[in-house]
């Protein structure tokens, strides 16, 4: 009889060996890792990039990180900047912020589950160049037909600039393929004139640069030439006279004349308010744009001369509205009208009550007398130092501007026509008002504070109507109208 002997040492062994193939291929199934793959760009900029990755499987647990990880020296992993993208399967965006300009990174894109973290190929992009800076834009001077501006290069951006100058058109936002003026490259200051302009035309104006970067711009600026300002005519804004022979002298710092397609006004470089402004209503003035609200300095002032912005008023601090002399809805025929209208140079420091409902109330009516077929003459400004709003009595704001005690305006209709200087008789409805600018006066219509123009005269100073033959002016400031 034969006895097999069996070594158990070898069985055990095999067993061993069996059961740890089992267990290591359990667990490198229990174990598996993401897939994902390659990273790639929608868009690379100066100081970020977009790119996009997908998670192709989760290796069966859950991937509770998602996005990409870089660095400027290669084999990036999450130890360096990083972006999380979300969780779970699929297609991510990522956006990496807070780059160099014109630099090399290195990305990859990551997915992580329970098991670690796995990687995307690595891929490297370059950051586009710094573009020049540029200074916002000064006028020295605006004539009829030229404009005398200057700029400078704040920084290259580390290129070399090769171009800069000014573009302009009378559009909005002004590229190098419309009207401009090429000069010479660097940094710093550098100034041009702009020659051959439109007389009474409102023109857009950038600064620009150009590197090997590309092309920088400025902040757009607006600016309108002067009017020529031929023999007056009907319908001109001054057809009526200019109240204080204002002028367009730089040296008449505080009656200086700017003459606009939508109004003329005196400014006054003292009180940085106008001393009035001055225009024509009818119908063909009213129209269906909407109230632009474009609230800004009017940089056809000397470039000497502070220019008001729309941040001087603080209601916060001072509450005064920003008041329009010539308002915003007599001017809604083009949005270039409009927005003219909101020029810092035609606005006062005004109460809200006298503002938004006394003064509001006689601008309303002027203008449906002119949808009703009348023409209108108005002027109005502010009179006197020291206005009231709901946060008190103040007589100078920020920067210099001077609050009014009081606003005036003066109204002469016509029927529409022509020759309108010949069809004004003593007969001639005039309307004149002088407003308190203080809370209270809301508490009465407009019509309670009509005064002669003559009231107005002996107030101001200004002698208006001075167009008109002198026994029919003197006939028409010397009553108050009534109707």
């Amino acid at each position: 009889m034969k006895v097999t002997v069996i070594n158990y040492s070898k069985v055990f062994s095999l067993v061993i060996t069996l059961l740890g193939t089992f267990i290591l291929t359990g667990c490198n199934e229990d174990k598996a890792l993401p897939k994902i793959s390659t990273v790639e760009f929608s868009a690379i900029y100066t100081y970020s990039a977009i790119c996009n990755g997908k998670v192709l499987d989760d290796g069966g647990t859950q991937v509770l990180s998602k996005g990409v990880c870089w660095n400027t020296t290669g084999n990036p992993t999450i130890s360096d900047y990083r972006n999380i993208d979300g969780k779970g399967i699929g297609e991510f965006t990522s956006t990496i912020k807070g780059l160099a300009p014109n630099t090399t990174y290195y990305i990859k894109a990551y997915a992580t589950n329970a098991n670690g973290t796995t990687y995307s190929n690595s891929v490297s992009f370059k950051t586009q160049p710094e573009l020049a800076t540029i200074s916002d834009i000064s006028f020295t001077s605006v004539t009829k037909t030229a404009a005398q501006c200057s700029a400078s290069i704040i920084s290259a951006g580390g290129e070399t600039v090769t171009e800069r100058g000014f573009c302009w058109s009378k559009s909005p936002m002004p590229t190098i393929a419309n009207n401009k003026i090429a000069l010479n490259g660097g940094i710093g200051s550098f100034s041009a004139t702009l020659e051959n302009l439109e007389s009474g035309t409102q023109y857009y104006i950038r600064a620009y640069a150009i590197t090997s970067a590309g092309t920088s711009y400025s902040v757009e600026r607006i600016f309108t030439t002067a009017s020529e300002n031929p023999a007056l005519v009907d319908n001109d804004h001054l057809l009526l006279g200019n109240p204080t022979g204002a002028t367009t002298n730089i040296v008449n710092a505080n009656n200086y004349l700017m003459v606009k397609p939508q109004y003329c006004l005196s400014y006054n470089n003292s009180k940085r308010t106008a001393n009035w402004v001055a225009w024509h209503l009818n119908s063909s003035w009213l129209g269906s744009v909407s109230r632009q609200d474009d609230f800004r300095a009017d940089y056809t002032l000397p470039d000497t001369w502070y220019h008001v912005t729309e941040s001087d008023y603080y209601y916060s601090q001072y509450g005064f509205d920003r008041g329009h002399m010539c308002p915003s809805a007599d001017r809604t025929a083009t949005v270039a009208d409009n927005s003219a209208t909101f020029l810092m140079t035609n606005m006062v420091p005004q109460s809200p009550n006298n503002n938004q409902i006394v003064w509001e109330s006689f601008e309303s009516y002027c203008r449906n007398l002119a949808k009703s077929g009348s023409e209108l003459y108005i002027i109005s400004g502010p009179y006197g130092e020291g206005g009231t709003s709901s946060k008190g009595t103040f007589t100078i704001l920020k920067s210099g501007v001077v609050v009014p005690s009081h606003v005036w305006k003066i109204a002469l209709v016509l029927p529409n026509g022509n020759n309108d200087i010949s069809r004004i008789n003593t007969s001639t409805r005039v309307i004149a008002v002088v407003i308190p600018n203080n809370q209270e006066c809301s508490k009465y219509q407009w019509t309670y504070f009509r005064v002669s123009v003559d009231s107005v005269e002996n107030l101001t100073g200004y002698n208006f109507f001075t167009n008109i033959p002198t026994d029919i002016q003197d006939a028409l400031e010397a009553k108050v109208d009534n109707q």
